[in-house]
């Protein structure tokens, strides 16, 4: 599996055996099949320079190669500056791109929160006939979502009303959210738990821990005294829900972590300056089992 963190070794290993035994005159040269497999287990480890140099190496890489190699610049931790202009180097050489290309080109930009040029990617889709779809609007919301613009929530719904009006979008839960992120990084809890009611009230959408999460963390950012009642309040609707059958919205420590900072927030106190004696009073009136902080918190 790409995800293991094995995986690009094995893979390499793989690899290499193949295209030894080619080399020995047997029929086993690794197909672009195997390649992008393994660009792939670079791209989910963020070995950029690793998937950099085989692409190069390869003779006709596709949409997927150049994507994966895109995606491991976006996962490898480089500046803002470095990564996006090393990506946009490789779209220069692919010289036209598809829905997968312009899909890692708009998660590139979303991690660095850049809002403008990922509407401007969304618009260059359209004029190049390729219609941007759910996963596309979306990765563009995010990109608001982490920008410091003023009017970057603004835009962001902007683009969720945009998908609203047209028929041919079916908004799913990761589109929401996105919306959602917006409010929540900038304490806009009224808003946030208005999405929230419209998903709840979805016949096609079902909540999950991190859409309630998501809520609760904007009381904690809107500095309210109500933060406390309001974050219980949720996490008493995400309990029952649960017992009722939809076990994606169970909480857990990183829910349970936003209750604590919503109630403090409220009591004007700090987590850090809880006494133990408090820590377990507070865990018995919430039910939790174990302190969602580290030791020193």
């Amino acid at each position: 599996r790409c995800g293991d963190a094995d995986a690009p070794a094995r893979a390499e290993a793989l690899v290499t055996r193949l295209e030894v035994r080619s080399e020995m005159g047997g029929d086993c040269q690794p197909s672009l099949l195997i390649y992008n497999a393994l660009l792939n287990c670079y791209a989910n480890a963020g070995m950029a320079g690793k998937a950099e140099r085989l692409l190069e190496r390869l003779d006709d890489p596709d949409s997927i190669s150049y994507g994966s190699t895109i995606k491991a610049i976006a996962n490898s931790g480089k500046s803002q500056p470095v990564a996006v202009s090393r990506a946009e180097s490789l779209v220069n050489k692919l010289g036209t791109g598809n829905e997968i290309i312009f899909t890692h080109r708009l998660r590139l930009l979303s991690k660095f929160g850049m809002g403008n040029e990922a509407e401007q990617l969304l618009q260059q889709m359209e004029k190049q006939n390729l219609n941007p779809g759910v996963i596309h609007y979306t990765a563009a919301m995010n990109a608001w979502a982490k920008s410091t613009s003023d009017v970057a929530t603004v835009r962001a719904e902007l683009l969720f009303k945009s998908m609203e009006a047209s028929p041919s979008f079916d908004i799913d839960r990761a589109a929401y959210h996105s919306l959602m992120l917006n409010y929540s990084a900038r304490g806009d809890s009224k808003k946030a738990r208005l999405l929230l009611q419209r998903m709840l009230e979805s016949p096609s959408l079902k909540p999950n821990r991190n859409s309630f999460t998501m809520v609760i963390d904007s009381y904690a950012r809107s500095g309210s005294k109500y933060a406390g009642r309001k974050s219980e309040e949720l996490l008493d609707q995400m309990r029952e829900l649960h017992a009722a059958g939809n076990h994606e919205v169970e909480p857990d420590s990183i829910t349970y972590a936003s209750v604590i900072r919503c109630k403090q927030i409220s009591n004007n106190e700090k987590i850090h300056e809880m006494t133990n004696f408090d820590k377990i009073q507070l865990m018995r009136e919430l039910q939790i089992e174990e302190w969602p902080f580290g030791l020193n918190e």
